[in-house]
């Protein structure tokens, strides 16, 4: 079972706390993070949903998930990120790029720059089944092909100039 916090129609807290399964009421929204990591030879680091996942099975995607209940967003990224990778991320490294919204929630997206060997990455079963670094030119071919898991590249538009300006591709 994950506790997840309901929000209202303005990103706060309305108090109440649901099992992340149980379906959403009208004006209930949950909370969604994601982090885009760049190294220091601008690469992107993505990882691929398990085929196991029913929704956006064997799709690429930043590392990525729900905050969970009493969680603020920095938290949630710090729990997932080694969750799904193993990696550890440190809340004083991140930048905020932006947020987005979508029917039944809300979502707040970071950026952080760190160097690590993919040697070092623990997949989670279940959760995450490869993991890799990408330049920029091939994340644009990955959006394009329809690689890259459609909810990330939907929730990108509402914070691309950040992205773009935090990956050293601003316009």
């Amino acid at each position: 079972m994950e506790l997840v916090d309901i929000y209202d129609q303005n990103g706060n807290r309305t108090g109440v706390v649901k099992d992340r399964s149980e379906p959403l009421l009208p004006g209930e929204y949950v909370m969604a993070v994601g982090i885009w990591i760049q190294n220091s030879r601008g690469e992107i680091f993505l990882t691929k949903r398990s085929p196991e996942k029913w929704y956006m099975p064997n799709k690429w995607e930043n590392p990525a998930g729900h905050v969970q209940a009493g969680e603020d967003c920095e938290d949630a990224i710090v729990r997932e990120v080694f969750e799904e990778t193993g990696v550890t991320v440190q809340k004083e490294q991140m930048t905020f790029l932006g947020g987005s919204q979508s029917a039944y929630g809300f979502g707040r997206d970071y950026g952080v720059r760190m160097d690590f060997d993919l040697s070092v990455v623990r997949l989670q079963p279940g959760e995450t089944c490869d993991a890799k670094w990408v330049d920029y030119a091939e994340f644009r071919r990955m959006t394009e092909s329809g690689a890259l898991a459609s909810s990330v590249v939907e929730h990108m538009e509402d914070y691309m100039d950040s992205f773009l300006q935090f990956i050293g591709q601003a316009k």
